[in-house]
């Protein structure tokens, strides 16, 4: 891996302080020991006081999950970012909904992520008439991140409702931890069809959709945040890890119809199949190594999951027989894929 990279294990990644912004009201709503909430999460609550403070990322997904617990809401961070207005998300959610047209504010807010948060994914694709857009945490060090995951579709699909309007919904929402006991109130509040389990956490909408005008932009102040977000991204410490990103995408895209190849992947980033292969090799990595690594973390989180068929596991990773898929696991980790759902069942019972 790059020197780059290497730094990144060290450093804790940040987020801007505007994605906390009311969440001490929230947790009082909910009845719960702001302070003590806060404690628990290592969060000086005066850093809040400004939009453009940093939080330390991992400390903020504690917070939220710490809010969850103490106040008995599982879904707190759903219902946080289902109130969340766009204007309070900082910078980022400004350049957003100043963009033109609905289009350029989900391209807008892919572009200037990384100035709002660290070790994150955010991507925006298209497939047969459908955008997704997608986000994921990809720092291992942070691995409780549903309500995260929760809050932040909330806040993007209310960037999303300030061009559409707000009885408009998104065709699918995706998130990639386990269904809760109740998912009820996860459709009721997105207005869509919510899958669990899957490679990201994701919004779906018609391509068309898009084409939307924002109302209101002010293309003056557009400009003005660009220039600011865009200054932030370029001096950023440590920049977003190429391999992380390129595994992202590979993951998005194993076992559909736009299975991963070298020339696709290459495309898909702006460079020549060669130019890619070279980028890799500067990274320690090759684009094999990158199909297997995303095959093989994609297997381990299907098979441990109890309400994913095995079946269903080895046709999302491109096998086309059980067998197959049966075969390659017990190279990778020397069991079955029944025995190993088995372990990490009795792992989670031995960890509630």
């Amino acid at each position: 891996m790059s020197g780059n990279s290497d730094i990144s294990e060290f450093l804790p990644p940040k987020v801007l302080a505007a994605a906390a912004n009311g969440v001490a009201d929230a947790i009082a709503r909910d009845h719960g020991d702001v302070g003590a909430i806060f404690a628990r999460a290592s969060i000086d609550e005066r850093i809040l006081e400004s939009p453009y403070n940093e939080l330390d990322l991992t400390q903020f997904c504690a917070l939220f999950e710490e809010a969850a617990r103490q106040t008995g809401n599982d879904n707190f961070g759903l219902r946080f970012g289902d109130d969340f207005a766009p204007q309070r998300l900082g910078p980022i959610g400004y350049v957003a909904i100043n963009s033109p047209t609905v289009f350029s504010a989900l391209a807008n807010l892919v572009r200037y992520f990384p100035a709002h948060q660290d070790n994150s994914i955010l991507t925006l694709s298209e497939d047969d008439g459908l955008l997704w857009l997608s986000y994921q945490i990809i720092d291992k060090r942070i691995p409780s991140r549903r309500q995260d995951a929760e809050l932040s579709l909330g806040m993007f699909l209310n960037i999303l409702r300030h061009g559409l309007g707000r009885d408009w919904r998104p065709l699918e929402i995706h998130f990639e931890h386990s269904a809760p006991l109740d998912p009820a109130e996860h459709e009721r509040r997105f207005g869509a069809p919510v899958i669990f389990s899957q490679r990201a956490n994701a919004i779906a909408l018609r391509k068309s959709d898009a084409d939307t005008i924002m109302p209101n932009a002010d293309p003056y102040l557009h400009v003005l945040i660009s220039e600011y977000l865009a200054h932030r991204r370029a001096s950023r410490a440590v920049p977003q890890d190429f391999v992380q990103l390129l595994r992202h995408h590979v993951k998005l895209e194993l076992g559909t119809p736009n299975a991963p190849t070298l020339k696709g992947v290459a495309e898909r980033f702006g460079m020549t199949p060669c130019t890619l292969q070279r980028r890799l090799k500067e990274h320690g990595a090759s684009f094999n190594d990158i199909v297997r690594a995303a095959r093989q973390e994609l297997a381990l989180r299907y098979v441990a999951d109890p309400d994913i068929s095995l079946t269903e596991a080895a046709l999302a990773l491109g096998y086309s027989e059980l067998s197959a898929f049966s075969r390659a696991f017990r190279l990778w980790t020397g069991m079955s894929p029944q025995r190993y759902r088995r372990a990490a069942a009795e792992r989670d019972r031995a960890m509630a």
